[in-house]
């Protein structure tokens, strides 16, 4: 919609050095973004198109924030990371495999935390959002949950 040379207001000497651009798009809903860039070299399409490019990465990044869980990464090269992702991925992919073949009515998200929850105990799959049995073996309270009780120490 518009493409335009512009500089930013600042009090005193400091100028930013280099020049700027604004471009104006508008999306495919309706709306209209402002974009502030310093390339002067592509088209305003192309900028349009890096920013939507860009914009799908953020989303690919707060996916796997959200659903692999991974917290921080153990190593510092590329591999380590690569297989670090790879593994949260197929994690990820067999919990949903296990969800739907066990039929467990559950988002993802909570059916992955109760997983990780019960992780070292023998339940089935399908058992998993059920909360333990209660002991018929302990006492049972003698009052009513909501009645005040006194207690001497």
């Amino acid at each position: 919609l518009e493409d335009s040379q512009v500089s930013l207001a600042s009090k005193g000497d400091s100028k930013l050095p280099i020049g700027l651009r604004r471009v104006i798009v508008k999306r495919q809903d309706g709306d209209t973004i402002t974009l502030l860039t310093n390339d002067l070299e592509r088209s305003a399409v192309e900028i349009g198109q890096l920013y939507k490019d860009r914009w799908q990465i953020e989303l690919l990044f707060r996916w796997i924030k959200q659903h692999l869980k991974i917290c921080k990464f153990l190593g510092n090269n590329d591999n380590a990371i690569r297989l670090q992702i790879f593994a949260a991925m197929i994690a990820y992919a067999l919990l949903r495999i296990a969800a739907r073949l066990a039929r467990v009515p559950l988002p993802i998200l909570l059916f992955t935390d109760l997983v990780t929850q019960c992780l070292f105990q023998r339940k089935s799959i399908a058992e998993v959002h059920k909360p333990p049995p209660v002991n018929p073996s302990r006492p049972k309270p003698r009052t009513i949950p909501n009645q005040r009780v006194f207690r001497y120490a």
